[in-house]
Order: C-alpha cells, then structure tokens, then sequence
C-alpha cells in the first residue's frame, strides 16, 4: 500500500509554549507533520529551503512582522496555504490579512486541538474567516462607503503604527524591525501624513474601526 506523504506546516510565533503545544498536536494528528520558527527571517529562509503545504503564523514577530511576511510568502509561492493565528483582534486585523491573500484567521483563544481540522479545510480550498469578515468584503466590492485612513496604509506603516501605540520609541521599534532609525522615523511621517493626525489617541480609535 502506497504511503500518504505528509502535509508540511510550519508554525512561526515567538512563545515557545505555543510553537511546542502545536506542533504536538499536528505531529500526533495523522497525514501532518510540523516545524517551527520564532521570527520572521527565520521563517522565510525555511519556506524558501523546504516549502511547507500550510503555514500558521502569528503576526507579532520580530525582524519581520508577520504581515509583512504573508506579503512575501505570497509573492515567493502563493500556492502556500497560510493561516494566521494571533492575540490581536479580528476587528483590526482579520480583513487585512484576507486582503493579503491569508486563508485563514483565528484567535489564540481558541482550543489549538481545533486547528488540524482547520487546517485541513484550508487545505481543501476554504476560507476560514469570522462571518463578518465576508460580508464586509461583499460591501467593500459592491458599495462604495467612507474609507477609513488607515486603509491607505502599507502593512509595514500599519507595523510601526501599532509599535507606537503600544509606547514603544523609535530606537526600539527599529531594533524590533531590523531597520534604521532614520528609516522608522519615515514611516512614521509618512503614517502621519496619510491619516492627516499625529494624534495617537484617534489612531488607535480608527484602528479599533478597522
């Protein structure tokens, strides 16, 4: 009898207590097996050695942020299924994430032995979004509305946007990123400049919109 050959995911996050829990729980559910990487760079330089079939990506990570690396994941090999798995809120995050071409969105709440099954129904060509993620996709392509200014953001922008909210300086933000502080400080600007507001406090309001 011919064997099955396993489907490859690789789980990128940085707690370690995630990357153990799931990689377990797919290595003991049958037809998958699993690999890990704590940060972004790490991450893309396994994809691009051995592409996985499906990757489970956080999208807080260092060097890279993870929407930046579904950015490049997708341009690399956009038949790599992704499924991003996050503490960050759907509200904000979800319909970036599908716009960026990830299959999948779900919460670090929920039960982990539930993601195998997930993982296989993206594998089998679903999405797997919460319900308003579709509708609101449906109104973005048939009713024009008010556009929310954080949608003109790059993903990067929208990286650094979410760093400074949480307090961080710009050294920092530049250590976390892997770039300069003359190169955060452009962004930022820049941020600024598209939103029309340096006002952090309605940033984080419109980003609770998203």
């Amino acid at each position: 009898m011919e064997k099955t050959t396993p489907i490859e995911c690789l789980i990128v996050d940085d707690h370690p207590a995630i990357c153990f829990a799931l990689k377990a729980i797919l290595e003991k559910t049958p037809g998958f097996t699993a690999s890990s990487a704590a940060d972004g760079v790490r991450a893309m330089a396994l994809i691009k050695e051995n592409p996985p079939s499906l990757v489970i990506l956080d999208i807080m990570l260092a060097r890279l942020d993870g929407l930046e690396v579904l950015t490049r994941i997708k341009q690399f090999d956009p038949a790599i299924k992704v499924l991003i798995l996050t503490g960050l809120s759907a509200e904000q995050y979800a319909m970036r994430t599908l716009r960026g071409g990830a299959e999948g969105f779900i919460n670090k709440n929920i039960d982990l032995h539930d993601i195998p099954l997930i993982c296989r129904q993206i594998l089998d060509g679903y999405c797997y979004y919460p319900d308003f993620c579709l509708k609101q996709r449906i109104a973005e392509l048939t009713t024009p509305e008010a556009e929310n200014p954080l949608s003109t953001l790059s993903d990067r922008e929208i990286s650094v946007l979410r760093h400074l909210l949480d307090g961080k300086s710009i050294k920092e933000i530049a250590d976390l990123l892997l770039l300069s502080n003359k190169t955060i400080s452009t962004y930022k600007a820049r941020l600024f400049e598209k939103t029309g507001t340096h006002d952090l406090e309605r940033l984080k309001q419109l980003m609770e919109q998203q």
